[in-house]
């Protein structure tokens, strides 16, 4: 098979890798990912390849993510249409020229694939495209194949998945298929579950909270706590969540600086609008009267002596420095503004009936008013205008003068306003505000996998999906499996795991006994370099299934093998007439 130049498809639900048993490596990889854009109404006459499918890294994940399909149900091939566009994506890359000519393929599947799964991909590869034999593999197996040392037939394979993770024993080169155990859980719920987080403690930024960046934060920055409500406490301390947060900063457009002539603008075209509204009312006053109408006079530009005068009543004096005279326009401003407030607040306590200051005019008033009636020589006395005073002095109302003060106040201010010095507490960083503050997220989305109810899940974790999978076998063996422990997948690659499985397997191994976790050497890849090492064997023979087997045992047919899949035929119903 291998003289046949044998095609590998490492077929996982996250990515696509593709490599001959004779490359030094997968040639390429990909999104296991497909979308089809939608069809322009006004381009009726779309040629095939302008309407074909968008297969893996040519998508926009975040752009199109309601358009994205994929053939997998989980971890399981469910939409062989869908499987059909991969597999011409993956030779159209292979031949561009379409000289492809069917060879022999090695392609991975998950744990207990269902035959009617499998007679759907048995079907593609016989009769769609024409190959002379196909050999199933398991992803996780064959990973563990490949790191596996000389003559090893041991270990507990714990693979982490995109959507599932599986505790696989295999014993004396045997895979125990009756003791492997599966968790509904993986990268995409971890993934999600990030995902979450952060939309609801960022409400501001739903939009840049986008897919594609929840997996570059989930994959660089998240980690597995070796203690998890110990670790949740280090981030209650200030100092320590200062030193670890993680900022990621989303793009964002700065603001305009200001131009200090703006308001200036603005207010001239107020006043030449108007203008031109009054003349026009005049116009339309004299056409009614019958009066001639006059010569309307042409309204002069402002000259550029009235411009540099505004212009340089809002400079400095020379004999001030700039910092020092604005500092003062801002304390005459401020003054202004606390008189202008003090007398609004008076004459609103005016209005009250119960406030002080009524209760004293009302007093005042009343003492006026208890003098004989018969005799009124109220404003004789200087003292009696002193009273008027004080009660008028309570309704006093805002001057004109004041008012122009406090405009031009503010126009020199604003004028000023780019190199007036503001206070470090008031100035809001607009970067600061188009940041992600990651911290303790980085660690309760890795946590899922120990604690499924986290998100609701009614599942057991991994912890105890281990123990259980220690307490089906006899002791002897329960010590071989925990002395050979591989951990492999994707998810695999979170730092902090392999420690915490240790720590895990020290809790529940009986007290002095031995255990280890090894790791893959190249978690995402070993898969397709196990099926190259399987290829390359010399029990490869045994492990295919021809295009004669296929036609002679039925579409579900497949050859097994020790470390595979069991091929069990579907009953057939019989029926009794």
């Amino acid at each position: 098979m291998a003289d046949q130049r044998t095609l590998i498809i490492d077929n996982g639900s996250y990515k696509c890798r593709v490599g001959f048993c004779n490359s030094d490596g997968p040639l390429f990889e990909f999104r296991n990912l497909i979308a089809k854009p939608r069809k322009d109404k006004k381009k009726e006459c779309l040629t095939i390849a302008e309407n074909a499918f968008q297969i893996g890294d040519e998508i926009d994940v975040d752009a199109m993510r309601l358009l994205l399909k994929t053939q997998f149900e989980r971890n399981v091939v469910t939409h062989p249409v869908y499987q059909e566009h991969i597999f011409d994506y993956i030779l159209g890359r292979l031949a561009p020229e379409g000289d492809w000519q069917p060879q022999p393929v090695l392609i991975t599947e998950p744990l207990a694939n269902p035959n009617y799964c499998r007679q759907n991909m048995n079907e593609l590869l016989f009769e769609c495209y024409g190959v002379p034999s196909v050999c199933y593999g398991i992803d996780s197996v064959l990973s563990w194949q490949h790191n596996r040392q000389t003559n090893e037939e041991n270990g507990l394979i714990v693979n982490f998945g995109y959507h599932t993770t599986h505790v696989v024993p295999i014993l004396k080169g045997q895979l125990k298929r009756d003791k492997v155990r599966r968790l509904n859980l993986g990268g995409f719920q971890m993934i999600s579950y990030l995902y979450r987080l952060l939309q609801m403690k960022y409400p501001a930024h739903l939009n840049a909270i986008s897919w594609t960046r929840m997996e570059d934060i989930f994959h660089n920055h998240s980690f597995v706590a070796l203690d998890y409500l110990a670790e949740l406490r280090k981030w209650d301390n200030l100092d320590y969540y200062n030193n670890n947060v993680k900022k990621i900063q989303l793009p964002y457009t700065p603001p305009a600086a200001p131009n200090p002539m703006a308001a200036e603008e603005k207010l001239k075209k107020r006043k030449e609008m108007a203008r031109r509204l009054v003349e026009a009312n005049q116009k339309r006053l004299r056409e009614k009267k019958g009066e001639e109408i006059m010569t309307e006079a042409t309204t002069v530009a402002p000259s550029a002596s009235t411009s540099s005068s505004r212009t340089s009543k809002y400079q400095p004096p020379t004999d001030i420095p700039l910092e020092t005279w604005l500092n003062d326009i801002k304390k005459k401003h401020t003054d202004i503004v606390e008189k202008k407030a003090n007398r609004s607040k008076r004459r609103q306590e005016m209005v009250k009936r119960h406030t002080l200051a009524s209760q004293e005019r009302m007093r005042i008033i009343s003492l006026l008013a208890s003098h004989d009636k018969g005799s009124d020589e109220f404003g004789k006395d200087d003292k009696d205008w002193d009273v008027y005073k004080k009660i008028s002095h309570e309704n006093e109302s805002d001057s004109d003068a004041e008012n122009e003060k406090l405009m031009e106040y503010e126009g020199i201010m604003k004028y000023h306003q780019a190199s007036m010095e503001k206070d470090n507490d008031s100035i809001e960083n607009t970067a600061e505000l188009y940041q992600l503050h990651v911290g303790v997220e980085s660690l309760r989305a890795p946590e899922l996998l120990f604690q499924p109810s986290m998100i609701g899940m009614c599942e057991t974790g991994l912890s105890d999906l281990l123990k259980f999978v220690f307490d089906s076998m006899p002791s002897e063996d329960q010590q071989t499996l925990a002395d050979n422990v591989f951990i492999t997948g994707g998810c695999s690659q979170l730092p902090g795991l392999r420690d915490r499985l240790l720590k895990e397997l020290q809790e529940m191994r009986p007290f002095q006994s031995t255990f280890s976790v090894r790791q893959g050497k190249n978690a995402t890849l070993d898969a397709w370099w196990g099926g190259k090492d399987l290829v390359n064997s010399p029990c490869i023979g045994s492990c295919i299934t021809t295009k004669d087997d296929y036609l002679e045992n039925g579409t579900e047919y497949f050859k097994d093998y020790p470390t595979s899949n069991k091929y069990f035929p579907t009953p057939r119903v019989t029926s009794n007439i």
